[in-house]
């Protein structure tokens, strides 16, 4: 789901799908939930169309409630819910539906034709119930809106296709950056524990009149782009001071700004671009550039560092930087116009307890990738495991590599399993008969038959009881549960 072609009342949409969700403890965001969350947001043309229908929101609610009821729920509720491929497959015809109908972003309305469309998987039972059929949403749509309104909107899509060369200019530029808040909204971020302090410092750091750019500095793995996530998050969330409220934190890919560069000084020119972008947009976006040492040309020549410090000195571009102790000192520092640019904010690894809190609180995601449970007593493992083997490395990022790979390394030896176990069991079964087949035969006159026969034996229920010690209460080779 690419999430730029959302609106924000139709991100609102999919965020309150995740709590409908959550409120009726099922495992996955259905189209149920999203039709409720969907006739529940006020303020788009979804009311329109039902006052069209003669249907009201209560009325929808109520049905899809009585058969979202009836749906087996999880013992518990759960944060991170995953969107089921049924939803994925109706936002993407709400693409669709929004290029028929010319508007330029994803709107609820287009959500809303999307549920009621042929293909989707909504249950017949609700469909039954509401008798709303996409003709019939069409229809309503049309009533609603006057001609004229529906021939202004197709005229701004086609003036929109042939835009200026600023325009093209502009989403040029912009190509080399991810919208880190538009990721925020649509719930992609894991959430971050423990790291409060940091990001308020970050916030009161950008608030400033001057030296308003923040560069956090720590080893390889503390969380540092976690925490600019954060912030990104709480900007979405409305959790910063209104004048933040509006920002976009848009992380640059150097990469992609460098490959590609056909000529000697194209890399400049984009770059160049780029901060002229950022400054029209007046405070509007604040720019991520994580190993933000590799502005510096160690060269000395014409770098993006040259190019950012007079923006960076007059307070016209807000930058957040990432990097490590060791790189900060051998660039930025011994860069003393552009170290002072910077205020450096020190990201330290967590303790233990802090980092056993940061693994409970993204289990679920690596619980969902993997299709198992991580027990509390694992989770705690992880930390003191790391801490004990691999302390060169720091937390909280090593304690989730172990999660990780324990997991990979779980649903590599149940596949295993679930095949073995059979196999081993039905070899058995013929060694058996073989030897059954011998009854009448003298053993001493067969000896090397009836050995080998009984090694055979052996061994492989050696192997069998093994298998089964580990993995016979785990895996379900039967067929059943």
């Amino acid at each position: 789901m690419e999430i730029a072609n959302y609106s924000s009342d139709s991100r609102a949409v999919i965020k309150s799908a995740k709590e409908v969700a959550a409120a009726f403890r099922h495992p996955e965001i259905e189209v149920e939930h999203l039709l409720i969350a969907t006739v529940r947001h006020e303020g788009s043309q979804v009311e329109s169309i039902l006052n069209e229908l003669g249907k009201s929101p209560a009325f929808i609610e109520s049905v899809v409630e009585t058969f979202l009821k009836d749906q087996s729920s999880r013992s518990s509720a759960r944060e991170n819910l995953l969107i089921s491929p049924a939803v994925e497959e109706v936002l993407s015809q709400a693409v669709d539906e929004k290029a028929k109908l010319y508007d330029a972003l994803v709107e609820p309305e287009h959500i809303f034709i999307a549920v009621f469309d042929p293909k989707s998987n909504l249950s017949p039972y609700v469909r039954d119930k509401l008798d709303i059929t996409i003709e019939g949403i069409y229809r309503a749509i049309a009533d609603s809106k006057s001609v004229e309104e529906i021939t202004e909107t197709a005229e701004k899509a086609k003036r929109t296709a042939t835009t200026t060369e600023g325009e093209k200019k502009i989403s040029g530029t912009l190509r080399y950056c991810v919208d880190l808040t538009n990721q925020a909204a649509g719930g992609e971020f894991d959430p971050v524990i423990g790291r409060d302090g940091e990001i308020q410092q970050v916030i009161q750091i950008l608030l400033r009149r001057r030296k308003n750019s923040p560069v956090l500095v720590g080893g390889p793995g503390v969380g540092k782009t976690a925490i600019v996530e954060g912030f990104a998050q709480a900007v979405v969330d409305k959790k910063v001071p209104k004048i933040l409220f509006d920002v976009k934190v848009m992380e640059v890919d150097m990469g992609a700004m460098i490959a590609g560069a056909k000529y000697k000084g194209e890399f400049e020119e984009r770059f160049k671009s780029l901060i002229g972008e950022v400054i029209k947009s007046a405070g509007k976006i604040i720019l991520f550039i994580d190993e933000v040492h590799t502005i510096v040309s160690p060269s000395g020549g014409s770098d993006a560092a040259n190019l950012l410090k007079p923006a960076l000195a007059r307070g016209q571009i807000r930058l957040i930087g990432a990097t490590t102790e060791e790189e900060y000192t051998k660039y930025i520092e011994k860069d003393k116009a552009l170290e002072r640019r910077f205020e450096r904010v020190k990201v330290e690894e967590p303790s233990f307890e802090i980092a056993v809190r940061i693994v409970e609180g993204v289990i679920g995601k690596y619980a969902e990738h993997h299709k198992i449970e991580y027990t509390p007593k694992a989770q705690v493992g992880s930390v003191k495991l790391a801490m004990r083997y691999l302390s060169e490395k720091n937390l909280p990022d090593v304690a989730l590599d172990i999660i990780d790979e324990a997991g990979s390394e779980f649903g590599v030896k149940e596949e295993f399993a679930k095949t073995k176990i059979p196999e081993i069991e039905e070899q058995i079964k013929e060694i058996k008969k073989l030897i059954k087949a011998c009854k009448g035969k003298d053993p001493k006159k067969e000896t090397e038959e009836f050995d080998k026969l009984h090694k055979t034996h052996v061994e492989f229920t050696r192997q069998l009881d093994i298998l089964n010690g580990y993995w016979g209460h785990r895996v379900d080779v039967g067929g059943e549960s």
